[in-house]
């Protein structure tokens, strides 16, 4: 009879985000949720095959209890065998985010839309309001939460 139990390590997504400039971050989740052009897209262990394209917008790292937030514009997600590869030009992790700057963006933004009679001109202003909130969302996570209670699984993901 075949052993129905699984190791942890079985049950994880390895994750990795890749930018122009190298591998910019790698994780070993439990699940992630992520921001398409056509709404979230929640991703398990065990996910079928899926290539999809990314809008701006957070990418949730849920892992051993934690939540991690990232802030990614654009790109396109491949799932495959357990492993999930982003591949996008922008991708930032909280303490990577000036968040005065974000702030000021974001009220620019906003001012500027309410003048704006131009209807390229208000898509841009959209786009980097949006943008200046996202970053703002996931700046705010700087310390990563915890979502559940999940001591057992960090002791053994230590060792």
């Amino acid at each position: 009879m075949e052993n129905v139990e699984s190791t942890a390590s079985e049950k994880k997504i390895n994750l990795n985000i890749i930018t122009p400039r190298g591998v910019k971050f790698t994780e070993k989740a439990d699940m992630l949720v992520m921001r398409c052009i056509d709404g979230d897209l929640g991703v398990l262990p065990g996910h079928e095959k899926l290539s999809a394209v990314l809008g701006d917008g957070i990418l949730r790292v849920y892992s051993g209890g934690r939540l991690t937030k990232i802030a990614l514009f654009g790109g396109t997600a491949e799932i495959e065998d357990n492993s999930v590869n982003i591949y996008t030009t922008i991708a930032q992790r909280p303490e990577e985010i000036d968040r005065e700057r974000a702030e000021r963006d974001r009220q620019e933004a906003e001012e500027a839309l309410k003048e704006s009679s131009e209807e390229k001109q208000s898509r841009q202003l959209q786009v980097l309001l949006q943008r200046s909130l996202v970053r703002l969302e996931v700046s705010s996570h700087h310390d990563e939460s915890n979502f559940y209670d999940d001591t057992e699984e960090n002791d053994e993901e230590d060792e």
